[in-house]
């Protein structure tokens, strides 16, 4: 009987208040679900690039250093101040170019958490529209 009673739709003030109280929670758990899904693609996308960024700046140094070293050796003695200079030049303006380009596409990429934003002004547009009348 007691399970009767609970399954039973609520009438009256306390059982509007119910449905409205479970819908939000409802809404809310929601919410947390997409913001949860996008913290997990965003944690391990995070990593993967991290970690091959570290590689491919290891392997690059080690390319470069190796590679300055060779021009040095290959190069007669009175060039080779200029080979380290201009090996200089050309590591430093390939950092500026890369430096640029970060900050460019860190610019155009969406925001984080786009999703879950865009729904919750969702929430907030159909909240406000069946506020008004």
């Amino acid at each position: 009987m007691a399970d009767e009673s609970r399954s039973a739709p609520r009438k009256g003030l306390r059982g509007m208040l119910h449905r409205i109280a479970d819908s939000l929670m409802e809404l809310l758990e929601t919410r947390i679900e997409i913001l949860l899904l996008e913290l997990g693609d965003a944690g391990g996308t995070l990593a993967r690039v991290l970690i091959a960024v570290i590689g491919i700046f290891a392997c690059l140094q080690l390319a470069i250093v190796t590679g300055i070293l060779f021009l040095m050796l290959v190069v007669g003695d009175q060039y080779r101040v200029a080979v380290l200079g201009i090996a200089s030049l050309v590591l430093l303006l390939a950092a500026a170019g890369i430096g640029l380009w970060i900050r460019s596409w860190i610019r155009k990429r969406p925001p984080m958490f786009g999703t879950t934003i865009s729904e919750l002004r969702k929430d907030r547009e159909m909240i406000r529209g069946v506020r008004e009348p």
